[in-house]
């Protein structure tokens, strides 16, 4: 761990030390009505949310008016800094659309250093949109310091979020019908390979989403990368040691599980507080619903405190063979039951517009453990109650029970 700590701060450092950084802060505007030769300016903003992407550096900040925003490639291709990130948002109260319209390969949010792929980049941050219609929505080429926020990720071709770094946070997103459901359906050979995030890395977080309805897994963990010089920065940027994953809801992923465990670099692992529901719903019930072990060498596996619920409308296994406990993994206060978890409009069969948002009755309330997802998808502090609640959702008294796409922004959430 020592080893692994000391590369992930000699390639931030390295990053910080570009000769890409900003004199001073810069705060730059797009609108449909805007114009990329314009000055980027409230009064004079850019038309394209790449331009803005290439043009920001260190320090700087981009504000997305409302609308759709029919895009090829955006790409950031330079890092921020720990005092001085690049932030990409959404304007406040409005929420914009980047739509990629076919799917084309270069067709997503790449976090690429301009540089080449195989260098660091970082301090990024990506929050409020609907990115639709991607070849990747969004993909990591050896980034670190990350933040994937309130983003609405769907309908991409291959996986919703991909890629590999270090110190990355994927926190109250919508991540849903991502992969190539129409090719599976006629050459299942690549039913098993789409997912809704596919990442290896250090220190990864992944809280407060929900992730539905995607062609494989819900999470990949990938624990089979090791480093290679000559396309990591560091070792921290292959390994998969030290994730979070946390609070979230993962449901009706058609071919795989809430989640898979791979590999035999994934040390140190917490799954816990996550509603795992009616996952595997093209697969048999003697199939997983809720974390699937692959080639499992990796320990430190802690599984607490999550809800499986599973009806046989398809899969039922909470945690599959292929691991063993008390070697690869431990586990404490799990429910695995078929008893719905009390959302709002959840059925056994996955409908139109399901809602994940928590009743009143619902037997996920007060069940988790202290986590660091503080504040839920609903934009609520955790706890309201007691203690945590279980999945995505925080109930309060008095709460709207209304489907969020985007949680609204608060001073006091951040």
């Amino acid at each position: 761990m020592i080893r692994i700590k000391s590369v992930i701060g000699s390639c931030i450092l390295a990053s910080i030390l570009s000769p890409t950084l900003s004199v001073s802060a810069a705060t730059y505007y797009v609108a449909t009505s805007g114009n990329d030769s314009n000055s980027g300016t409230s009064s004079q903003p850019w038309r394209t949310i790449a331009h803005a992407a290439s043009k920001m550096v260190a320090g700087d900040t981009t504000y997305v008016r409302g609308g759709t925003y029919r895009e090829g490639g955006i790409q950031f291709g330079r890092s921020g800094t720990s005092s001085a990130p690049i932030k990409l948002l959404n304007a406040s109260g409005q929420f914009p659309v980047i739509d990629f319209v076919d799917h084309a390969t270069t067709k997503k949010v790449n976090f690429k250093n301009y540089a080449g792929y195989q260098k660091a980049i970082g301090w990024i941050t990506i929050e409020g949109f609907e990115i639709r219609n991607a070849y990747d929505g969004i993909k990591v080429e050896n980034g670190h310091n990350i933040t994937i926020r309130r983003n609405w990720i769907h309908h991409s071709l291959m996986q919703g979020i991909y890629g590999n770094g270090t110190v990355i946070l994927i926190d109250r997103n919508r991540i849903n019908h991502n992969g190539r459901f129409a090719t599976c359906a006629t050459t299942p050979s690549v039913c098993s390979l789409d997912h809704g995030i596919y990442l290896n890395g250090t220190a990864i977080t992944i809280t407060n989403n929900l992730i539905y309805d995607n062609l494989g897994y819900g999470i990949q963990a990938n624990g089979t990368v090791s480093y290679n010089s000559t396309k990591h920065p560091g070792s921290a940027y292959a390994l998969s040691y030290n994730w979070v994953i946390a609070n979230n809801t993962m449901a009706y992923q058609a071919h795989g599980s809430g989640m898979v465990a791979w590999g035999s670099t994934l040390q140190n692992l917490k799954v816990e507080n996550n509603v795992f529901y009616e996952n595997g719903v093209r697969r048999s019930a003697s199939y997983t619903n809720g974390v699937t072990f692959i080639s499992m060498k990796s320990k430190g596996i802690l599984i607490r405190n999550n809800y499986a619920c599973a009806t046989g409308a398809g899969s039922t296994v909470f945690l599959s063979a292929g691991a063993t406990q008390g070697v690869n993994y431990t586990q404490s206060g799990n429910i695995v039951t078929t008893t719905n978890p009390g959302f709002v409009n959840a059925p056994s069969t996955l409908v139109s517009s399901p809602n994940f948002a928590l009743t009143s009755g619902s037997k996920v309330v007060n069940k988790g453990l202290s986590s660091s997802a503080k504040v839920a998808y609903n934009a609520v502090a955790r706890p309201q109650g007691g203690a945590y609640d279980i999945g995505a959702y925080e109930y309060y008294t008095g709460g709207s029970t209304a489907q969020m796409l985007i949680a609204p922004m608060s001073a006091t959430a951040f």
